[in-house]
């Protein structure tokens, strides 16, 4: 049942097994997993049932130094959260991501790859997905991409699902749900202000207090209470939680809002095509059962050790400038999942857009393949995993929101070692390139800038990740294993924040297995 803070006339006092912060992807998923253990769910949105951006709820970070633009472009506060936004794209980490890599100074994550594998089954059956078992994938990428498959040793092709537009906005994908579950509750408006803990025992949660922009109040006495507000407000939420109970987490050492990293992504080259219809049915992304599917080139765990750099991909990409059919097809969908686009139709333009939209249908149902437009600019991306860094961090400003909360500080940094990262991978795939067939498809020459002064060419991807990290002690761990935090009885977050690392792939997949973990966890200690 979804209800309005806004909307009460008097304060609202719940008791409830569980209450999670934040009713975006994860916040929205563990509601679903908890529900089917019987469970009874209140679910906090400090948005409102339209997801907004960060600056019209006054949600906005103080920033010094490098500009970190997904607090601004890859946050969403409202029902949904970022699925509004996101791509939806499902590829789990590796186990040499989880794995400890001495080369570059990453330590282990505190569970296995084994052990994190039967949940993202869990997630996919829960999502639709299609499970192909080792034998079928390789059988898959052979067929359809057998040049990339062969590429070069350093590289292990890997094929990345995307989840179908109409289950990619999970307020929509769950609606009937959320709208009709007497034993959910959604409570939007309802920004969490505070924490209080039971007398003589400051490491159990008590009380949760939320308000809404028009000073309505609601109060939550949980038996578990669970962080689910996105890696930044996360972290912002137990920072505040930290200095109101003077230093209840940090004191034992834990890096609370420390070693702040994302997946920086560069335009490393550009392809001049000879032929363009072998060049896309060589690169383009594939349909299978439904799901689109995008090749991608990982550096291998040996090639990362040699070479003393991160986990990385390069992939193919393409830019158009509004003006084609794919433009209009692409900004339709981002529609229906609930983005606020323009479709970019004109009359001028109809002729080409019906051309491109019919190309676009006859190569999917031919060649089960999306169609690149030919006017679009063919691109080499290349995508790494940041350094480990303490002096990356997100700390408390002095500055307040206007619902008195200190804003979130942002200090991101981006080292020397990460652009020679990159440098090393673009320089590989280009040697990689130029040794096989493909070049006589296509010549890749690179574009890298000689300096990165201004880091202006090196984007983040919106995948924060490190601040609230999982490990092996209260020491050098905000959780553990289990999510559990350390210091508090009946708290846990999930949220990329507790990546310990960021590894090779979009988080989305691993994070919802991670979570899938979670709600069999808090089942059990709630039995």
């Amino acid at each position: 049942m979804i209800k309005d803070l806004k909307l009460v006339e008097d304060r609202v006092d719940y008791s409830t097994p569980v209450c999670i912060i934040g009713a975006g992807t994860v916040g929205i998923f563990l509601s679903q997993q908890l529900r089917k253990q019987g469970i009874r769910v209140v679910l906090l949105e400090a948005g409102d049932i339209v997801a907004r951006k960060p600056d019209e709820l006054d949600q906005r970070c103080v920033q010094h130094g490098i500009r970190y633009r997904g607090a601004d472009l890859g946050r969403s506060f409202g029902l949904g959260g970022t699925s509004v936004l996101w791509g939806g794209q499902m590829l789990p980490l590796t186990p040499s991501d989880m794995a400890a890599r001495p080369a570059v100074d990453v330590d282990a994550w505190p569970l296995s790859y084994t052990e994190l594998a039967p949940y993202l089954s869990v997630v996919k059956q829960m999502l639709g997905l299609p499970m192909p078992d080792d034998n079928e994938e390789a059988t898959l990428r052979l067929r359809h991409f057998p040049h990339l498959s062969r590429l070069d040793p350093d590289f292990q092709l890997r094929l990345s699902e995307w989840l179908p537009f109409k289950i990619r906005n999970f307020a929509k994908a769950f609606t009937t749900a959320l709208r009709t579950d007497t034993e959910l509750e959604v409570w939007l408006n309802a920004a969490v202000v505070g924490f209080k803990c039971a007398p003589g025992s400051a490491t159990h949660i008590t009380l949760v207090e939320a308000r809404s922009r028009n000073g309505k109040t609601l109060v939550v006495r949980p038996e578990v209470v669970v962080i689910c507000a996105g890696a930044l407000e996360s972290t912002r939420l137990m920072l505040a939680f930290d200095q109101a109970s003077q230093g209840l987490i940090t004191r034992s050492g834990a890096p609370l809002g420390r070693y702040f990293t994302d997946h920086l992504s560069v335009t490393c080259g550009r392809f001049e095509c000879r032929d363009w219809r072998r060049y896309d049915l060589e690169t383009a992304p594939i349909f299978t059962g439904g799901v689109m599917r995008t090749p991608r080139l990982e550096l291998s765990a040996d090639a990362q050790q040699r070479l003393a750099v991160t986990s990385a991909f390069a992939h193919f990409t393409f830019i158009t400038h509004g003006d084609t059919g794919f433009d209009v097809v692409r900004n339709l969908l981002r529609q229906r999942q609930g983005e606020q686009q323009g479709l970019g139709l004109t009359p001028r333009k109809l002729w080409g857009i019906v051309s491109d939209v019919s190309a676009m249908i006859f190569w999917r149902s031919v060649y089960r393949r999306l169609w690149i437009p030919r006017q679009a600019g063919l691109l080499l991306q290349v995508d790494i995993e940041q350094m480990p860094n303490w002096s990356s961090h997100l700390s408390l400003a002095d500055e307040r929101d206007d619902l008195g909360r200190k804003r979130l500080m942002i200090k991101w940094q981006i080292k020397p070692d990460d652009i020679r990262v990159i440098r090393a991978i673009a320089k590989r795939a280009l040697q990689a390139w130029n040794a096989s067939s493909l070049r006589d498809v296509a010549t890749l020459r690179l574009t890298l800038p000689q300096e990165f002064d201004d880091f202006e060419s090196l984007y983040d991807v919106y995948h924060p990740t490190g601040t609230l990290r999982m490990g092996s002690a209260a020491a050098n761990s905000v959780v553990d294993r289990d999510l559990h935090v350390w210091t508090l009885e009946n708290g846990y977050i999930s949220s990329t924040a507790v990546f310990p690392s960021a590894g090779s792939a979009n988080p989305g997949l691993t994070h919802l297995a991670l979570t899938a973990r979670l709600a069999e966890h808090i089942a059990k200690a709630l039995r």
